[in-house]
């Protein structure tokens, strides 16, 4: 038995815990060991842009590995990427700093109101309703419903409310004790949110892939809006004959994504997840009861619940008729500068902390009594939205806008143009070549910063090699929607993972598939798309 170490005693004590150095300290061990195993990468003769590579690496391994604070990992590239000359600091602090930033903002504000509101909890009530205690029933319920509503408003949004939902769905399950939502595995940081079981991240990983489903069909938001106005300039492209590219991928899409889902995460086939589901299934009657007596102890919808309600719904009018690419929004008819989604979002997360949560809306325009005497709070306070704000997770998708800025600023945007250009690959070869990038760059960053950086340069890349304008630009953009293996890959992948506690590896198991399929059927009908639909261009 080893002696306990008394301090000044030397030698140290021989213990043989000493040598479980590596499985205690694994993570550690890997903060210096991949800088260094990498490090042979520096001496690559285009400096920045080998640089840049290294950095995007090392970065994006400690954050898919967890190995440090999701949060310092985000800020790593405002350290150095000035320092390896790459980008000047406010550059790449201003990168982070997106109208996608704020419009994520925005949709977690509304997100956090409907909590608090108790909004959510009733819609949940609602959807058990229709869906009883069945789990599947539950996944069918909201992939359409986020997909549709996707369709017509913005996906981040969307993705924000139905999480919500699908949330206090999933916490009703738990309270009425047919189904466990929470592990007991110890959580990396001290006092962190405990980490979901694999039928809660089915249910959460269902919505933020049918965000991304619902958008890439949809005309009326990013990136779609970014891909066409990046290539209306360039090419002939009719709109609507542009996203029929998207139909038959979409289609197979929700097919693919629901049974890989299921088997993964909802134990179709095999282990005690299979169990979990069916015992939750059968217990309809049980779940019933337990809301219909919910329903009595909560009463009547209060005033805080539909003025949540009625904010959300001018919101999402706002978004929709903002800038449809197939008539005239209010955002048209504003010259000169443009209104991103990041506008009405804020303009009415604004109205969240002005309006009185227990007034109809003043007493002295209703003259009605406030619901409780004294000060009149909000809809919704600072310090529970920041509480409850994933900092970590956006500050992540942040982290990819400054990544696509240093990729280009170094150089390394050029660079792999360039030696694409110089193999001189067939139309076939450089559909794939391009769907391969676009999925790349989509992991590491959301879709509309990559569009809007790098798809603009593959247009005169195509006409070098021959391929027409669009062989290399239209299966990239199309390969852009390919959003699904890593929460930073668009932001409906952000808010899921930050309220759901879903880590990077997790998103990687429930996306390898979705993302390989779309990968072979986006490049396959692009490269279709763009040989024949828009051979002459």
């Amino acid at each position: 038995m080893a002696e306990d170490y008394k301090p000044g005693q030397l030698p140290y004590p021989e213990q043989d815990e000493r040598k479980q150095f590596c499985k205690f300290h694994y993570k550690g061990v890997l903060l210096v060991l991949i800088p260094i195993l990498l490090g042979p990468i520096l001496l690559g003769p285009e400096v920045l842009a080998y640089r840049m590579l290294y950095l995007g690496i090392v970065v994006y391994l400690y954050y898919i590995l967890n190995l440090m604070s999701q949060l310092a990992v985000a800020f790593l590239f405002v350290v150095f990427v000035p320092i390896c000359g790459i980008s000047a600091s406010k550059i790449i602090c201003v990168s982070y700093y997106s109208d996608l930033m704020f419009v994520t903002l925005g949709s977690i504000f509304m997100g956090v109101m409907m909590d608090v509101s108790k909004l959510s909890e009733r819609l949940g009530m609602l959807v058990i309703g229709c869906v009883g205690s069945n789990l599947r029933l539950l996944q069918v319920f909201l992939m359409f419903m986020t997909a549709i509503t996707s369709f017509f408003v913005s996906s981040t949004f969307m993705a924000a409310f139905w999480m919500k939902i699908a949330q206090a769905v999933i916490l009703e399950y738990t309270a009425a004790g047919i189904l466990v939502a929470e592990t007991e595995e110890e959580t990396y940081e001290r006092q962190a949110k405990p980490y979901p079981t694999d039928p809660a991240i089915g249910i959460y990983l269902t919505v933020a892939y049918s965000a991304t489903l619902g958008a890439m069909l949809s005309p009326f938001q990013d990136p779609n809006g970014q891909i066409y106005t990046t290539l209306k300039p360039l090419i002939s492209v009719d709109p609507a004959g542009f996203l029929l590219l998207y139909a038959v991928p979409l289609i197979f899409g929700f097919i693919v994504i629901a049974l890989w889902i299921n088997m993964i995460f909802l134990g179709l086939f095999w282990g005690e997840t299979k169990d979990m589901v069916r015992e939750a299934a059968q217990s309809k009657d049980y779940i019933n009861q337990t809301i219909a007596n919910k329903k009595d102890n909560m009463g009547p919808w209060t005033t805080h619940s539909i003025l949540t309600l009625l904010l959300i719904i001018i919101t999402a009018i706002l978004l929709f008729t903002r800038m449809p690419l197939l008539w005239t929004g209010w955002d048209d008819q504003i010259p000169v500068v443009n209104c991103g989604a990041s506008v009405p979002i804020i303009l009415m997360s604004l109205f969240f902390f002005a309006v009185p949560a227990n007034y109809m809306f003043c007493r002295y325009y209703c003259c009605r009594q406030p619901q409780k005497e004294g000060t009149a709070p909000a809809l919704v306070g600072w310090k529970i939205v920041n509480a409850n704000t994933p900092w970590g997770h956006l500050f992540m998708m942040g982290a990819g806008g400054a990544f696509l800025r240093g990729y280009k600023d170094s150089k390394l945007m050029d660079l792999v143009n360039q030696t694409i250009a110089r193999q001189g690959y067939s139309s076939t070869t450089c559909a794939v070549l391009a769907s391969l990038l676009g999925t790349l760059l989509t992991s590491i960053a959301p879709a509309t910063f990559v569009a809007n950086i790098v798809l603009g340069s593959l247009v005169p890349l195509g006409i070098q090699m021959g391929v027409g304008k669009g062989g290399l630009a239209v299966p990239f953009a199309a390969s852009v929607h390919n959003q699904f293996l890593l929460p930073v890959s668009t932001t409906a992948n952000t808010l899921v993972s930050g309220w759901g506690n879903i880590r990077p590896f997790q998103f990687l198991l429930g996306g390898i598939v979705p993302a390989l399929f779309m990968f072979i059927f986006l490049g396959v009908f692009s490269a279709l798309f763009s040989s024949s639909a828009y051979k002459g261009i």
